[in-house]
């Protein structure tokens, strides 16, 4: 990721020895779904977020490594699960685990991740940062169900959709700089701010994924522009068109979304009504509003190279092209 600041090489390289050291199991094809994956050109944005809002919170030690590694197991978790519930074919130009090896491999060695996830953390004995963490899973789940509750639903609130990705995506961003806070024995009102920091990036970059999905191209996202509508999810730039469009054209969407498979026809014409009740826009408009509340929660921390390069990494959310 370009945005990946100079100052947190050397943790990520710990970081990926860590991910070997701590996978530890004697069943082969664990390991090779788990390099597979974790190995397949990730961001590590929410390992990478442990890592600085330790060091921003005045963190001397090494305990951030392995709580950046538990994260990203548990953000793959959630990748292997949402791929096989979604029928996803590729995910950042690779074929996904559950194409290659099937779905019950795939959602058995999420579940193993997850476990993994919590093993460490028992290993580690901090019980703050596993309430934190568990709270954050629990409302992963949480918003997996809804989202598929409100597959294909047109009738899909802005509400229920926040509520969607607050749980999927930004829960988990609010939890890994909580626990940099936490590892810093900061006070209760800086943890909070880490926590809100996190939360409000995390809505950005969901919300710049669900443009992206209409607005780049194959070969840049690594997965088929227009998933989205293809499995049915309802997101903001489409909920926005939604509400002014005209019963021609949300009849026309309510069809194309409960076809089997969208046509490169069906997509073009949906994001042209997307285009026409400017739904792009608004949503890159949300994700600005978010960018610029996740920066308000750092104006309390003196400044710093790590809060210089927290404002940046929120800064590159907006420039995404992937």
């Amino acid at each position: 990721m370009a945005a990946i600041p100079d100052i947190v090489e050397k943790d990520l390289k710990k970081l990926e020895t860590s991910i070997d050291k701590l996978i530890t199991t004697k069943i082969h094809v664990i390991k090779e779904i788990v390099n597979y994956i974790i190995k397949s050109g990730g961001k590590r944005v929410r390992p990478i977020l442990v890592i600085l809002s330790a060091r921003l919170c005045g963190y001397k030690g090494e305990k951030h490594i392995p709580y950046a590694a538990i994260i990203e197991f548990i953000h793959t978790a959630t990748l292997l699960h949402d791929d096989v519930v979604d029928n996803a074919k590729t995910r950042r130009g690779f074929s996904t685990v559950n194409t290659v090896w099937g779905n019950e491999p795939s959602v058995l060695v999420g579940d193993f991740l997850y476990s993994k996830s919590f093993e460490l953390m028992a290993r580690e004995g901090n019980d703050m940062i596993l309430q934190v963490i568990s709270a954050a899973t629990t409302a992963l789940s949480e918003g997996e169900i809804l989202e598929i509750v409100k597959t294909a639903d047109i009738n899909t609130t802005e509400k229920e959709y926040f509520q969607i990705i607050g749980n999927k995506t930004a829960v988990l961003f609010a939890a890994a700089c909580e626990i940099g806070a936490i590892l810093g024995k900061s006070t209760q009102q800086r943890r909070k701010d880490m926590s809100n920091f996190g939360y409000n990036l995390g809505m950005a970059f969901q919300l710049m994924d669900d443009i992206l999905d209409y607005t780049s191209f194959d070969n840049v996202l690594g997965k088929r522009v227009g998933t989205d509508l293809q499995e049915g999810k309802v997101t903001l730039p489409l909920i926005h068109a939604l509400r002014s469009a005209t019963d021609e054209e949300k009849s026309y969407i309510t069809k194309v979304i409960d076809k089997p498979r969208i046509t490169a026809r069906d997509f073009s014409r949906a994001r042209k009504i997307i285009e026409k009740y400017n739904g792009i826009d608004y949503t890159l408009s949300t994700a600005e509003n978010y960018t610029k509340n996740a920066k308000g929660h750092l104006k309390s921390f003196p400044e710093s190279r790590y809060k210089e390069a927290l404002l940046t990494l929120t800064n590159h959310m907006l420039s995404r092209e992937k």
